[in-house]
């Protein structure tokens, strides 16, 4: 005779660390990083700000208005804009990295929005994923955003940058 056995029914028990996310929605991840440029900008501002008063930069004469305004203002500034720019690309890429590994996954906008950038374990990424991510975000962002168009398609919301270093953006429930 054959006997059946089954198999016995058992609760789930939580694992410890365990957590339960959701993909962040777009919304929130572009809200979270408008809040994360302003910062990276507030300090890019106050560095041209800084520099062009170190430099002796002198304004446009008076009476330029519209594009005329924007590039004498343009042209006057060319000795701190291009140090500008690397330090507008260098901080950001380090403050997306530390952000990610010393702030438990958050920068300002994460933190803002209630959201955590995350590994397959559910934990903060390692400081070699999180300076790799960052590098590959700023590439995905100078190409045109062209990473960041996947989250639109992509079931998980994630990113290309995302992808490469199997991070997900998540909003814990």
């Amino acid at each position: 005779a054959k006997s059946k056995v089954s198999a016995p029914s058992v609760a789930p028990v939580p694992v410890a660390g365990e957590v339960h996310a959701r993909p962040a929605s777009l919304w929130r991840r572009l809200l979270s990083f408008t809040v994360d440029t302003a910062a990276i900008s507030a300090v890019a501002a106050a560095y041209i700000t800084l520099a062009s008063s170190v430099a002796g930069v002198k304004g446009p004469q008076p009476g330029l208005t519209g594009l005329d305004a924007f590039v004498a203002w343009l042209r006057a500034l060319h000795t701190v804009l291009l140090p500008g720019v690397v330090l507008v690309l260098v901080l950001a890429t380090v403050y997306c990295a530390v952000a990610a590994f010393l702030w438990n996954g958050r920068t300002l906008g994460r933190l803002l929005l209630g959201l955590r950038l995350v590994d397959t374990h559910g934990m903060a990424p390692t400081p070699g994923r999180a300076i790799f991510r960052a590098l590959l975000a700023g590439l995905s962002f100078v190409l045109f955003l062209g990473g960041f168009w996947m989250a639109l398609f992509d079931r998980r919301g994630q990113t290309l940058h995302d992808k490469l270093t199997s991070t997900f953006v998540v909003q814990p429930s």
